[in-house]
């Protein structure tokens, strides 16, 4: 039988395979793999290949020692051969494929038993008298009106009960430290930090003297020893005193020879203001070297040093200024801290825990002239505060803790809290005071017990039965859906519930 050779190279893939057969016009497709280099080992790719010999009527085999590809090829029921000539010699096995695709085909062509398309037959309901037809219709209708009895109908019922008010104390303490809300009151406290900048000035009420003229006056020197002496300009003179006044002479001078010899010379004080006006005898040292030679006296008060004064911040200033700045840095973070809070969030004091002054500058600086006193200052302000969601979670699970297997319900809805002191320091940065709780309550009994006593029932009697059970001041409202119904369903859960205070 005549076959077709195709030599693969080790660039070649599923693709390029096909088009090689695609010139094949021989019952038999050899595909021999290359001696070096790896070819597509892939089963699939052997499927693929020889399903599409087998569209093109031919059969496929291979020629190859690769064990692998040798492998994938018996489990695809591919003929394998060791040399060109074997395969021209011996005969090639058809494929498992190739059988299974003729049993599928000769199936489909047997003839069915039974053809649900065969409109020749006749339906098997012709058989059935008419008697027969009529009662399994009647049959159909009942079960499809018991149904739609079972399933159809609902109802609504509201239980209106008296509610009664009961209230509760909890003595809450916040504490910075608690990390999570505690049935016996704890609750943790949260801490805002603001940072402030602010200035303030008002006007200097003081005032401070600086010096004006000069005091003058005259001194009288007296020669000491047999020589004279010469008496420069600026000579330096003081008083006697601790803390010395300093004085020069304005014009030189000579004493004369001889002992207890005198001459006055004009002085001027060394600094201006009214220090320089001194007393009579007041100026007794020489600050010379001559000094020791000669003797210096002051007959007269030295007159003429004036002071003049100017405004001046003083002390006092500073401390309303301080003060002033204090209280509306204060304020400012109040009504920013009010602005982040809830209108249930409850502030744990009037003042600041912790006000801390950062950077604070007055001007003029402390004994300097100004007509008006300036601070800046830079501050921060923190508070504790209590979360009113945290403390509205407090109350609730105070309230629940006493409802535990009980036949009562509080509403959660009806609950109010009302701060019966005001929250106070205690030694460990923790706040207590007392919260009143009040709420409402009603009696409750089970839905599935309430269920079970109106079953099946019709309205009227439900009613009745509702009201003496449960003890009801007011009639319960039971709304059936549809309107029509006549009666409660007799499924539970066709049945909703409502119980509400009253």
């Amino acid at each position: 039988m005549k076959t077709q050779i195709i030599q693969l190279e080790i660039h070649d893939d599923t693709l390029s395979v096909k088009d090689k057969m695609d010139w094949s016009q021989t019952p038999r497709v050899l595909l021999v793999w290359p001696e070096r280099g790896k070819v597509f080992r892939n089963r699939l790719d052997l499927v693929l290949l020889e399903r599409y010999c087998s569209a093109h009527g031919s059969q496929l085999a291979l020629l190859t020692n690769d064990l692998k590809v040798k492998s994938q090829a018996e489990e695809a029921g591919i003929p394998v051969f060791h040399s060109r000539k074997t395969a021209q010699l011996q005969p090639w096995r058809k494929s498992f494929r190739e059988f299974r695709r003729r049993d599928i085909e000769q199936q489909a062509a047997e003839p069915r038993d039974f053809d649900f398309f065969d409109r020749e037959k006749e339906p098997r309901l012709k058989n059935i008298p008419v008697w027969g037809r009529i009662a399994i219709f009647t049959v159909g209708v009942i079960a499809v009106l018991v149904i739609a009895g079972l399933l159809l109908p609902s109802a609504e019922i509201t239980i209106h009960k008296e509610e009664t008010w009961v209230d509760l104390v909890i003595p809450v303490v916040a504490n910075p430290e608690a990390s999570e809300i505690n049935i016996s009151g704890i609750i943790p406290s949260r801490e805002i930090v603001l940072l402030l900048e602010g200035e303030a000035s008002r006007s200097a009420s003081g005032q401070i003297s600086i010096p004006s003229d000069y005091a003058r006056g005259y001194v009288i020197f007296t020669n000491l020893t047999e020589d004279s002496f010469i008496i420069p300009v600026n000579t330096i003179l003081s008083t006697g005193t601790e803390d010395p006044i300093l004085f020069i002479t304005l014009i030189s001078g000579k004493t004369p020879e001889g002992g207890g010899e005198q001459i006055s010379i004009r002085i001027k004080a060394l600094e201006a203001g009214t220090s320089g006006n001194v007393d009579a005898s007041q100026i007794t040292r020489i600050n010379q070297a001559f000094g020791a030679d000669l003797s210096v006296d002051n007959p007269e008060p030295t007159s003429g040093g004036t002071d003049q004064y100017i405004p001046s911040p003083n002390q006092e200033d500073r401390e309303k200024l301080s003060l002033s700045l204090t209280e509306e840095l204060r304020n400012i973070a109040l009504d920013q801290i009010k602005l982040q809070l809830s209108s249930e969030d409850i502030l744990l004091g009037p003042d600041f825990s912790r006000e801390e002054i950062i950077q604070e500058e007055f001007s003029p600086l402390a004994g300097s002239s100004g007509n008006a006193l300036t601070l800046t200052r830079k501050a921060r302000f923190s508070i504790f505060y209590v979360s009113g969601e945290e403390l509205r979670t407090l109350a609730l699970k105070a309230i629940n803790a006493r409802y535990a297997g009980d036949e009562t319900e509080p509403i959660s809805d009806s609950m109010t809290l009302t701060h019966l002191s005001s929250p106070k320091s205690r030694s460990d940065q923790s706040f207590g005071w007392d919260l009143g709780v009040e709420w409402k309550e009603i009696e409750v009994m089970p839905d599935h017990e309430i269920i079970q006593l109106v079953l099946g029932k019709n309205t009227a009697d439900a009613e009745i039965l509702l009201q003496e059970s449960l003890d009801l001041k007011y009639p319960p409202v039971i709304k059936l859906f549809p309107g029509w119904w006549f009666r409660l369903p007799s499924l539970p859960f066709r049945i909703n519930i409502l119980q509400e205070g009253g």
